[in-house]
């Protein structure tokens, strides 16, 4: 009887002991819970008001997670991405960026922003790299494949960018922004055919679609050399790429629309990177016009163009490869939960 007393008492006070200790792992669980459902649903407030332009509502909501319990989460470093991102501050937007992924190497939503801000800042060898690693992570996004295959084209890897861009296609049977780029893709390989084909596909499902029409316009003229029938896909000569300056140029020459052409070519005779054959047919046109002085002028301006230009020809054809392709990215913030 003494003993089983005995027993009881010691039961008794081991009870007693842990009983806080009990509480305390019961609170901070408790702790933990409440913080991460406050953070989805931060987390949701914030991305919806970004993709909106609410900036200062997701300023507004940010500023409920700061708290240390809320810091530790790879959650918390993407949103801070986010907004860095969103100001534009692509230094510390890619700092919080990668602190998420150290956390979570698999957070989709921070390597695909990642790749976003690569982009932005024209390292687009470095958005390729990110975002192969986001198709790892979520290999079904027909998005995340169309970026990739954007980032290909810019890179001028034209293989591997219509690799990914018919696995974009494959998901997003209708991705016109898809076929757009796999059609230019096709023209830089001279295959004019199976540029045609895309081109038509989305004219078909989008007959006011500018950058197909005007890329139709460049495919008629090389398949068909109708410099009339070409014309009748340009729709808005200041929205043109500049290859496709050098084809319409060439259009309005051959049916005698010679200022036409002239406008549209004077940007290309000028850059660094016009060849022998863009000036040539640019001095051309200035005689044409009658306008010997500006032929002159142009004539003296090609031969003070120093003999190296190449490096500097190639980087301005990749600036405006790269902001075209800024446009024509997919961009969305996107929700985690």
């Amino acid at each position: 009887m003494k003993a089983k007393i005995q027993i009881l008492f010691v039961c008794f006070i081991l009870l007693l002991f842990s009983n806080p200790l009990l509480t305390q792992t019961e609170d901070k669980e408790s702790i933990e819970i409440n913080a991460k459902i406050e953070l989805e649903k931060v987390s949701r407030n914030i991305i919806n008001a970004l993709r909106y332009g609410k900036f200062l509502l997701a300023d507004t909501e940010w500023k409920k997670i700061q708290s240390d319990v809320y810091k530790s989460y790879p959650e918390y470093d993407y949103l801070n991405g986010s907004l860095l991102y969103s100001r534009m501050e692509w230094q510390e937007a890619k700092e919080s960026l990668n602190k998420a992924l150290k956390k979570e190497p698999n957070h989709e939503a921070a390597s695909f922003l990642l790749g976003m801000i690569y982009a932005q800042e024209d390292s687009w060898a470095e958005a390729k790299d990110t975002w192969m690693e986001t198709n790892q992570i979520s290999p079904y996004n027909p998005f995340y494949h169309y970026n990739l295959g954007l980032a290909y084209f810019i890179l001028k890897d034209y293989n591997n960018a219509i690799v990914s861009l018919n696995k974009s296609l494959e998901y997003k049977a209708n991705y016109n922004e898809a076929k757009l780029i796999l059609a230019k893709t096709y023209l830089e390989l001279n295959e004019t055919e199976k540029a045609k084909m895309e081109l038509s596909t989305i004219l078909e499902q989008d007959p006011k679609h500018i950058q197909a029409s005007h890329l139709m316009g460049r495919v008629v003229y090389l398949l068909e050399k109708d410099p009339k029938k070409s014309l009748t896909y340009l729709k808005n000569q200041r929205v043109l790429g500049w290859r496709e300056k050098k084809i319409y140029a060439r259009c309005y020459f051959e049916i005698r629309k010679w200022k036409d052409a002239e406008n549209l070519l004077r940007p290309i005779a000028y850059s660094p990177f016009a060849d022998e054959y863009d000036q040539s047919f640019y001095l051309n046109l200035l005689l044409n016009l009658g306008y010997d002085e500006r032929a002159n002028d142009f004539f003296h301006f090609i031969q003070k163009q120093s003999q190296n230009e190449s490096k500097i020809a190639e980087a301005y054809r990749m600036l405006l490869s790269s902001r075209e392709g800024k446009d024509l990215l997919y961009h969305y913030f996107k929700l985690r939960y």
